[in-house]
């Protein structure tokens, strides 16, 4: 992505229509801060084009090593944790959008709910419908859903891979039944993982783990993320907190291997492996505090339409 003046032309906050800083490059790929509320996010932003036939398509090879069959799913800790939450409310019907290959929504089934998805990348959601599972292949508006469609809407690790999350909010509004109840995933840049890890960018130049372009564009915290969905008509019913990220994602998120495949320099060798030992020694002091955190590295938010 071509680097844009950072002084001139500021963007304007998604959330709160502040102005928005420059914050950081990572990847080549602009990220802007806003002053207000705090939202991260990628400006300029890929187009749907980009986003559909080369983020996420088949050839990206993006999420490609997913299981090709549902039969015996283990729900990670998050799923288990809404899992748990809907099992104690009203059966219904629910969307799952980002459905990847179906392995929330079998799950959620077996509870007894009617559930459909929607996956922009084919060759994962053909794995769902193998599965016997109904998905749709494309984005959410393609879909042509009626309003009033759900009960319950699910985005699992999804409102921060959209280029417009206000329109995202609006369409799931717009979907669910009067009283609906949407459950948001999203990584939480208000905690001390993200905090700490920006610290180790801020002060040895060590890539800031946490951003992911071209994937991730928008970072929230549990605050612009209230405040996304309040102004949108939602009221927030739970927050939620995932465990400590997982280690491997969070070092190869840094891309440094890649770098010294690049260079070839001894500096780029010990600068990685000096990093590596950064973010292990702040990985185990994070899980040693996660008992006494009020938050963590990603929230799970309930909010009910009001």
């Amino acid at each position: 992505m071509v680097n844009v003046e950072k002084n001139i032309n500021k963007p304007e906050c998604i959330v709160c229509k502040t102005k928005a800083d420059f914050f950081l490059i990572k990847d080549d790929f602009n990220f802007y801060k806003c002053s207000q509320c705090g939202l991260v996010f990628v400006y300029p932003q890929p187009s749907k084009e980009t986003i559909a036939n080369d983020i996420y398509s088949e050839k990206s090879g993006y999420q490609g090593n997913k299981s090709k069959t549902l039969v015996g799913t283990i729900p990670t800790l998050k799923q288990e944790k809404v899992l748990n939450w809907l099992s104690k409310q009203k059966k219904g019907k629910l969307l799952d959008i980002g459905c990847s290959n179906g392995e929330f929504m079998w799950l959620v089934k077996s509870l007894g709910f009617d559930v459909v998805g929607v996956e922009l990348n084919k060759r994962t959601a053909d794995i769902a419908r193998v599965n016997g599972l109904n998905v749709f292949s494309g984005f959410l508006e393609e879909a042509n859903f009626p309003p009033a469609s759900f009960d319950y809407i699910y985005m699992g690790d999804l409102i921060e891979h959209v280029s417009d999350p206000v329109a995202l909010v609006k369409e799931v509004r717009k979907l669910l039944q009067p009283n609906g109840q949407v459950v948001i995933v999203t990584p939480n840049l208000d905690c001390f993982w993200s905090k700490s890890t920006f610290l180790l960018h801020k002060w040895f130049g060590i890539p800031w783990s946490s951003l992911t372009p071209p994937h991730h564009l928008f970072q929230f915290s549990t605050g612009n993320l209230n405040l996304l969905l309040s102004q949108e008509g939602f009221g927030l019913l739970l927050n939620m907190y995932d465990r400590p990220p997982r280690l491997l994602y969070e070092l190869g998120s840094l891309h440094l291997l890649k770098q010294v495949k690049i260079k070839k320099t001894i500096f780029s060798l010990v600068f990685m492996i000096i990093s590596f030992i950064l973010y292990v020694l702040l990985y185990l002091f994070d899980y040693i505090l996660n008992p006494l955190l009020s938050k963590n590295n990603s929230v799970i938010a309930m909010y009910k339409v009001i």
